[in-house]
C-alpha cells in the first residue's frame, strides 16, 4: 500500500527527480528513506537507476531500505540475485525484508534458496513465511510445505501454510488436505478441515465430540441460504445471487441500498448486512430478519465520521438521537460509544437512512466548540 507518510514526515511524491537525488544523497537517514519512497513509484527512467546504485552501499541500512522499496518497480526485475543473497545471509534483517518483497509482489527466485531460507530460520519467521505462496504446485513442493506444517507448533505459521496450500493443492488433494488438518491440534485448523469435509462431502462426525465448542458448532450447523431474503423482503425489488450466498434489496426512495450476504465458511457470525456506511455481522436468519426491519423502518441509520475528507470511523445511530439532531445528541451519541466529540479527529460526518428523510451532511466547527449543519440548521 502506498503510504502517505514516514515517521511523520509527507512522502515527497510530487518533488521532481532533481530533488528527489538530493534527499537520495543526504547523510541524513530520514532524508534518505523518504526519496527511496519516493523513487520507488516513480514513472521516471532515473529512479529506477537511482535506487539501484545504492543497492551495493557501503551503509547496510540504505542497502536494506533500497532492497525494500526498489523492487516496486518493474526494472528490478534484474536485481533478483539480490533477493537471493539476502536468503543466504545470517543478517535477520535482510532475509525478512526479502522473504516480505517476494511475498508481496510475488516475485520468483531460486526455490530451493527459498526452502532452504524459510526452512533453517522457520522459527524466527511470522508473517514472512507467505513468500512459500511462491512455489510451483507440484509434488516437491507439496511435501515439503505439508512436512513444516506437520513439525510447526505456531498455530499463525501453521495458519498461513493452510492457507497456501488450499490455495495451491485444490481440488486435487482435498482428500489429503482433509486428513492433515482434521487431527491438528489447533482447533482453528479442524475448523479449516470441517470447511473442506462440508465443501467435498467428508465425514466430518468425529468432530461432533470435538473438545473445542466452537468446533462442535460449526460441524453441527447445517448451512443455508439466503433464499428466505425473497419471500420475506416481497414489497421491495430483491435480487440473489445463483449461488444464494448473497442478496441486493433496492431501496424503492433511490437512496443506498442493502446488501445482505451469507458467509459459508464463518463459524461464529455467518451473516452480513450491509446499508451505506455500516455493516452488522449476525448469528443467524432471526437476526438478520430483526436488523434489516430497523432499517427499513427507520429506526436504524448509518453515520459515518471523516477528517479532511478520510473516513475516520462509523457505524449505526438510532432514530432517539436524531429527533432532532443537536450539538448535545450528537456528543451523547460519541459519549454513548466511548468517544468524546471535539478530541476525535474528524471535522465532517455524513447520516444515511433507508427513506432519506433524516439524511445529514454535517460539519464538526471545533473552534467554536460548534457543530454547523449542512442545512438551515445551524448549532
Amino acid at each position: 500500500m502506498k503510504k502517505e507518510y514516514l515517521n511523520g514526515a509527507p512522502i515527497p511524491y510530487d518533488k521532481p527527480i532533481g530533488e528527489l537525488r538530493e534527499l537520495l544523497f543526504s547523510p541524513n537517514m530520514k532524508n534518505f528513506s523518504l526519496a527511496c519512497e519516493a523513487l520507488s513509484y516513480s514513472e521516471d527512467a532515473q529512479a529506477y537507476e537511482l535506487l539501484k546504485s545504492f543497492s551495493d552501499h557501503k551503509d547496510k541500512y540504505r542497502r536494506l531500505y533500497v532492497l525494500k522499496t526498489v523492487f516496486r518497480l518493474p526494472q528490478a526485475v534484474e536485481l533478483v540475485y539480490l533477493l537471493e543473497n539476502a536468503l543466504c545471509s545470517d543478517d535477520l534483517s535482510f532475509l525478512k525484508a526479502a522473504l516480505d518483497v517476494i511475498a508481496e509482489y510475488k516475485i520468483k527466485i531460486s526455490e530451493s534458496i527459498l526452502r532452504t531460507s524459510v526452512s533453517k530460520h522457520i522459527n524466527k519467521l511470522n508473517y514472512e513465511i507467505y513468500s512459500l505462496d511462491i512455489l510451483k504446485a507440484n509434488e516437491e513442493n507439496y511435501f515439503y510445505l505439508t512436512d513444516i506444517f506437520a513439525e510447526s507448533e505456531d498455530c499463525f505459521k501453521k495458519e498461513i501454510l493452510c492457507e497456501i496450500l488450499q490455495e495451491n493443492y485444490l481440488p486435487e488433494r482435498n482428500e489429503e488436505l482433509f486428513n492433515l488438518f482434521k487431527q491438528d491440534k489447533y482447533a482453528k485448523i479442524r475448523l479449516e478441515a470441517i470447511k473442506l469435509g462440508k465443501k467435498y462431502g467428508f465425514d466430518i462426525s468425529e468432530f461432533l465430540s470435538d473438545i473445542d465448542g466452537h468446533v462442535r458448532k460449526f460441524a453441527s450447523r447445517t448451512d443455508v441460504s439466503l433464499s428466505f431474503i425473497s419471500e420475506y423482503a416481497d414489497r421491495f425489488t430483491v435480487d440473489i445471487s445463483d449461488d444464494l450466498e448473497s442478496a441486493i434489496i433496492y431501496n424503492p426512495f433511490g437512496n443506498d441500498n442493502l446488501y445482505v450476504y451469507y458467509m459459508s465458511d464463518d463459524e461464529y457470525d455467518p451473516f452480513m448486512v450491509r446499508f451505506s456506511y455500516q455493516h452488522q455481522h449476525l448469528p443467524d436468519i432471526q437476526s438478520v430478519k430483526a436488523w434489516i426491519d430497523k432499517i427499513i423502518s427507520g429506526d436504524l441509520l448509518a453515520i459515518e465520521f471523516f477528517g479532511d475528507g478520510r473516513d475516520c470511523f462509523g457505524g449505526e445511530i438510532t432514530k432517539e438521537y436524531l429527533e432532532p439532531l443537536t450539538c448535545d445528541s450528537l456528543k451523547q451519541f460519541l459519549s454513548d460509544c466511548g468517544l468524546n466529540l471535539f478530541s476525535i479527529s474528524a471535522n465532517s460526518f455524513k447520516i444515511r437512512g433507508w427513506q432519506g428523510t433524516n439524511d445529514i451532511d454535517g460539519t464538526i466547527v471545533k473552534s467554536n466548540q460548534k457543530i454547523c449543519i449542512e442545512t438551515p440548521q445551524v448549532f
